[in-house]
């Protein structure tokens, strides 16, 4: 199981924890108790709004799809190629932009 640390540029606070599973290849997400709703990315702020502090493996990986080239892109041979990579790869490709998307100042780190 790996790690990693949701966390907003210029800010060390952590606001989620992203856990992947590398023999069934499922992300989960845990939202710690002291981050509120007005910390989070959009998607978990939605969560915390109900009280819910887990995101299960459905909506981990619709977190980590939001924030990845999706498979369907035109030309994605030619994305996948300049990344060094052979296939697509979900976690390879969230690891290589650290979970960086152009919608927010969230990233990941590996804890």
């Amino acid at each position: 199981m790996k790690k990693y640390a949701i966390k907003r540029n210029n800010r060390n606070k952590i606001v989620g924890i992203l856990k992947y599973d590398e023999r069934t290849k499922k992300y989960t997400i845990d939202i710690p108790e002291d981050v509120s709703y007005k910390d989070a990315p959009f998607m978990m702020s939605l969560f915390l709004k109900k009280g819910i502090r887990s995101m299960n493996s459905e909506w981990s990986m619709r977190w980590v799809q939001s924030r990845i080239i999706p498979s369907s892109r035109q030309n994605i041979g030619e994305i996948l190629r300049v990344n060094g990579m052979r296939s697509y790869d979900e976690h390879k490709l969230l690891l290589k932009n650290e979970g960086r998307s152009c919608q927010d100042e969230f990233y990941i780190e590996q804890m």
